[in-house]
């Protein structure tokens, strides 16, 4: 397992990062401020937990930005779809997380193991009713009892328009 940054050793990240964003200290000056109140902290360390801190920012406002465009299309179009779409980015996301697990410490690994687990549970179903809902389409197409727009409606239902 990768060794904690002494930033996080310390439980010092939020000060780090409220000096320098809101009280616009320099990292030389954070630094030399918490060495005088005796934490073993180095530039170096304080540079990376700010760069760190920073891509978790920009992966936040990806993901911000990602939802919001699929909630709008999910509006326009409540289809399995869509729906299968956003489970598989939601899928994507936590994998990616999950790939740098040996950088993090948890409390609770099992919550970790129950979301993916829940979410692959959600992406079996989707792909279970879809399957369904075009049998049962194709079943009443084979017996005429609808109409072909009525035909085509369904499966915009399923697969969105």
């Amino acid at each position: 397992m990768a060794r904690k940054s002494k930033a996080n050793l310390y439980h010092i990240i939020d000060r780090i990062v409220y000096m320098y964003h809101e009280e616009k200290k320099d990292i030389k000056t954070i630094a030399n401020i918490l060495q005088a109140e005796g934490y073993d902290i180095s530039k170096s360390s304080i540079h990376r937990t700010l760069k760190s801190y920073a891509d978790a920012a920009k992966e936040f406002q990806e993901v911000y930005e990602e939802t919001k465009v699929l909630v709008e299309a999910l509006k326009e179009k409540p289809a399995s779809d869509v729906m299968e779409g956003i489970t598989k980015i939601l899928a994507n996301r936590l994998f990616r997380f999950v790939k740098d697990i040996e950088m993090m410490d948890f409390e609770k690994p099992e919550e970790l193991i129950l979301s993916v687990d829940r979410l692959a549970k959600v992406i079996e179903k989707l792909e279970r009713y879809r399957a369904e809902k075009v049998k049962q389409i194709l079943e009443t197409a084979q017996k005429d009892t609808v109409s072909k727009e009525d035909l085509l409606q369904m499966l915009k239902e399923i697969y969105g328009a």
